[in-house]
Order: structure tokens, then C-alpha cells, then sequence
């Protein structure tokens, strides 16, 4: 996965018919459209963008961006300014054009890798929600455009979600936490008690943890035992004492 997609600036021609120069002065949503011409390249629609400005068709249309079937962008228009692509959405909105083989409209693998991946950077870019601020043409509009997500709604949701995924996964670095240190288990304040060592009565520090007695070992010390500790290995003596 490529963590930042590749863009082609191949701006536009200033004209009125698909590079106005009206200002966009805040981006809110990210329209995606088909460009309705099956096979087709990102420089043949953006070529087909340029050519309006001859003014013969009298035609205004243009986008921000195309993905092609190779998984290229060509940026046709600065974000800085509207493309003509949704009517009223053009005020607050980038308009992205996406390739596609044929006419059920569904995008191939490098043209959906990298518009998910476009779409996340801009969302990164604009701080906008993919749930909420992707959107089709359809939704603007109500035009069947782009067609396979507008036939395939599920798909549509799933291509959102892909989004979320890669701003988690690329941008939104969470640091490990390091692992916490194990404490010492708490143990019960020790308490007296009278112990029996060969006949002799013995007192004693001790307490109980998980229904056990447990006895320090220097208060077992009488005149029949002893204590010491090896030092060199390590672990402490009990010497029984002769009568």
C-alpha cells in the first residue's frame, strides 16, 4: 500500500466553462462521480475537461481530481477553487472523477487502492469524517452517479469504511504502552503466635496469605535450633541444636 498517493498536477486552462476561478474557501465534503466513459483514461477525461473551454458544447463541467485505471491522480483544479461537478455542493465541496473498465461502474483494484488511500489524505487534510463527508453525486443531486455505488449502496458504506481503516492504520499512530511492572502481592500486617520447637514454646511473627502460615525464619531461633544463611549459595540453615 502506497502511504501517499502519487498526484499529477495537470491544472486547467482558466476558462468559464471548467476552470472559473470561483474561490472555494472551505472544504466540508468529498464527492465521488464515474466518468460515465467505460475504459477510459485520467488524462482523456482531463483533456476532455481542457477542451470545454472552447465554449462549442457549452457544456460547464470539470473536477479537482481524476483516479485512473492504473491507479493515477491528475489534479485538474487547485483545492483553492471550485470545479463545476455538483451544483450547489460546488461551494464546499472537491469533486474527485474515478475511471472505471465498463459500464456496471465498479472501480478495478488499483483505481479503488488508490482513491481509498487519496481519500484518506484529503480527510487527514481537511479533518472531515468518512462516514459523513464522503459522498456520491447521487447524494447531492440525486443523479446516478456513481453508478455502481449508487446500485450497490453496501459497497459504498464498505469503501467509507476502507477509509477509516487506512487514516487508523497510516496516520493516526497510536505508541505502545509498555507493559506494566508486576507489583508485589500485598500482604497481611504479621501477627504473634506461639509456636512448639522440640518441646519448647516459641514466639513468632506470622501471617497468612492464601490459607497459608508463613513464619520468618530468625524467630524460629531458640537454644535447640539455629540460623544462619550461605552466603555463598544463597539459602538459608536450619542447624537443630543437641539437648
Amino acid at each position: 500500500m502506497s502511504l501517499q498517493p502519487s498526484i499529477q498536477s495537470q491544472l486547467l486552462t482558466p476558462n468559464p466553462y471548467s476552470r472559473p476561478g470561483l474561490p472555494l474557501r472551505q472544504v466540508k465534503k468529498l464527492v465521488i462521480h464515474w466518468v460515465a466513459n467505460p475504459a477510459s483514461s485520467a488524462l482523456a477525461n482531463r483533456n476532455y475537461f481542457e477542451n470545454l473551454k472552447q465554449g462549442t458544447r457549452g457544456v460547464y463541467a470539470s473536477s479537482h481530481y481524476i483516479v485512473g485505471l492504473e491507479g493515477e491522480i491528475i489534479q485538474c483544479i487547485p483545492d483553492t477553487e471550485q470545479a463545476y461537478h455538483a451544483k450547489n455542493a460546488n461551494t464546499y465541496s472537491l469533486g474527485i472523477e474515478v475511471c472505471h473498465p465498463d459500464w456496471e461502474g465498479q472501480f478495478d483494484t488499483p483505481t479503488y487502492e488508490a482513491l481509498t488511500q487519496f481519500l484518506a489524505k484529503l480527510c487527514m487534510a481537511y479533518t472531515l469524517d468518512p462516514a459523513t463527508d464522503i459522498l456520491r453525486h447521487y447524494d447531492v443531486t440525486g443523479k446516478v452517479c456513481p453508478k455502481f455505488y449508487v446500485h450497490h449502496p453496501a459497497h459504498f458504506t464498505k469503501l467509507k469504511a476502507d477509509v477509516t481503516s487506512i487514516i487508523k492504520e497510516v496516520y493516526i499512530h497510536t505508541p505502545a504502552q509498555p507493559p506494566l511492572p508486576l507489583s508485589p502481592p500485598v500482604l497481611p500486617a504479621p501477627e504473634s503466635i506461639i509456636l512448639e520447637i522440640n518441646h519448647v514454646l516459641v514466639d513468632a511473627a506470622a501471617f497468612i496469605y492464601k490459607g497459608n502460615y508463613y513464619i520468618r525464619l530468625r524467630d524460629l531461633e531458640c537454644n535447640m535450633l539455629q540460623v544462619t544463611y550461605d552466603t555463598t549459595r544463597n539459602i538459608p540453615i536450619l542447624t537443630v541444636l543437641s539437648p
